[in-house]
């Protein structure tokens, strides 16, 4: 794919004990700032110590 000049691109969700999305990250919101990155390591364990217990 990148060989073409595409790229796969990839979404994480945080899933709370009932199914429910509480968080995602995606590689193309808006102006496709954050392409080809992950969240950082910071930034998903706040999203996950403010899941309800």
């Amino acid at each position: 794919m990148m060989a073409e000049g595409y790229g796969q691109l990839t979404g994480e969700f945080l899933l709370d004990k009932d199914g429910i999305v509480r968080w995602c990250f995606t590689e193309v919101p808006g102006d496709g700032r954050q392409l080809f990155t992950s969240p950082s390591r910071r930034e998903l364990m706040s999203a996950a110590a403010q899941l309800p217990a």
